[in-house]
């Protein structure tokens, strides 16, 4: 989430930024699909009723499995990966790196398949090998790969060495990709802020108590992060 803020920040510098850390009810992937739904479904709720104007989710869970349903509001997730991967390949060869811990195969086989242009895309599951292992492990499935999305925000933390060693290889984080979307229809809707030269704040929220009903206390980006 704070990753995201920090996207979020470099295009836009005067808008206020909330990040709210989901700890409490972490970790998702030992939750039913209802109960993640609901959760997904009142955090949203509330960012909204505080007069949130648009939401990034940066959760493998809420992108694919649990959108929570906003009427009105901006809201873009890492399936916005997939389509600037697909996009940029032009029915060339996707691999895409996940993690099974922040959304299951079935369900991003799904939404490959519901993806308007289809191509082809390989699923492979975030291992514990290094950038020049992963490179040779996604060329092995997919010796004519023309794009590597990094799908998940824990498939691989550090974008950059990744992109260093691709070579011709484009690499697409999904992160990256759903935040220009969000800025784009900020821009778009002509919804950014006017703070004249006030930069904007980011403010960082964990939950915590128990998995009902939803408290929050605030913690520093740094803490967020770490």
């Amino acid at each position: 989430g704070v990753r995201g803020a920090e996207l979020l920040r470099a295009q836009l510098p005067k808008e206020d930024l909330v990040v709210v850390a989901d700890h409490a009810f972490a970790p998702y992937a030992k939750r039913r699909p209802d109960q993640i739904a609901q959760r997904v479904q009142d955090l949203a709720a509330g960012l909204l009723d505080e007069g949130s104007k648009a939401l990034l989710l940066a959760s493998g869970f809420a992108s694919f499995e649990a959108r929570p349903e906003t009427e009105g509001i901006t809201l873009r997730g890492l399936e916005c990966g997939l389509r600037a991967a697909l996009a940029e390949a032009q029915g060339r060869p996707v691999v895409a790196v996940f993690s099974s811990a922040e959304v299951k195969p079935m369900v991003l086989a799904k939404t490959i398949r519901t993806l308007r242009g289809g191509g082809s895309v390989t699923l492979i599951e975030r291992g514990e090998d290094t950038v020049t292992e992963l490179l040779a492990r996604l060329r092995g499935h997919a010796p004519e790969v023309a794009v590597l999305l990094l799908l998940t925000p824990s498939a691989y933390a550090d974008t950059e060495a990744v992109r260093a060693e691709a070579g011709a290889l484009v690499v697409i984080d999904a992160l990256e990709a759903a935040a220009d979307f969000l800025i784009h229809d900020i821009r778009r809707h002509q919804l950014l802020a006017h703070h004249g030269e006030r930069s904007g704040r980011i403010t960082a929220y964990a939950t915590r108590g128990g998995t009902t009903g939803i408290t929050r206390e605030p913690l520093s980006t740094a803490s967020v992060a770490a």
